[in-house]
């Protein structure tokens, strides 16, 4: 087999929509021996059929330490006992609402899906990634994350906390071998947006068209980003060519 990825293994988190099948479809594609998580049984069951038998679903939620703790060893099981790279791409938009509308619920929701299960999928896999001495981590960042006004206020400042999360792993780990950086997408037209939305699946297909066309008004390139684009970044951070 050739490909850039041959002989590694990777453990995708939010891998069952969006960017995160693309990045599944591509690291198989690429060699890679993959273990993926999601919420949806049905839609992971189905994903790891399309891509065979070097791809294993585990169906997780990682806003609970303990399933991830089940995922991580899970995915140590079907791996051989490395993992050479973890996508934390696992990550809901949230309501955009005034600050003064938030609660408490919406925000320990918001936190534990975006930034703590980046912190606690990380905390599970790095005893493994340094025990190996070696390891690439790429947590899904935004760009959100890096200016106001584009995105719902509690999501932005939560994907600014994962940047500057994974800058503080890159220093700590870096002893270990273990490599640390994130991706920041910008619009992406994936299902999220439609569900957060309250669009009905059935309604998706011609909802993702109109944001495909609308996206793309708004880039200066005049064309919309895919997750394709993201999946290529995420082999190369995968890859030995990001060592």
């Amino acid at each position: 087999m050739t490909g850039r990825l041959v002989n590694k293994t990777a453990l995708l988190t939010g891998a069952t929509s969006g960017m995160g099948v693309d990045v599944a479809r591509r690291f198989i594609a690429e060699g890679a021996r993959i273990v993926f998580c999601g919420r949806t049984a049905a839609a992971g069951e189905a994903l790891a059929r399309e891509l065979g038998p070097e791809a294993h679903f585990v169906r997780a939620d990682v806003t609970h330490e303990e399933e991830i703790a089940n995922l991580v060893t899970s995915a140590c099981d079907r791996l051989g006992g490395r993992i050479d790279f973890l996508f934390n791409n696992a990550a809901p938009i949230t309501r955009d609402v005034p600050v003064t509308d938030i609660d408490a619920d919406d925000l320990a929701t918001a936190s534990r899906a975006i930034f703590g299960s980046v912190v606690l999928v990380t905390k599970h896999v790095v005893p493994v990634m340094r025990a190996q001495r070696s390891g690439s981590i790429l947590n899904n960042g935004s760009t959100a994350a890096h200016r106001a006004n584009s995105s719902p206020s509690v999501y932005s400042a939560l994907k600014a906390g994962v940047c500057h999360f994974t800058r503080c792993m890159a220093l700590e780990l870096a002893e270990f071998g273990i490599r640390a950086n994130t991706i920041s997408p910008g619009a992406i037209p994936t299902p999220i947006f439609l569900n957060a939305l309250g669009l009905p699946p059935d309604q998706h297909a011609v909802g993702l068209a109109a944001l495909k066309v609308a996206f793309a008004k708004a880039s200066p390139l005049g064309r919309v980003g895919s997750g394709g684009d993201i999946a290529a970044a995420a082999v190369f951070f995968a890859s030995d060519e990001s060592v």
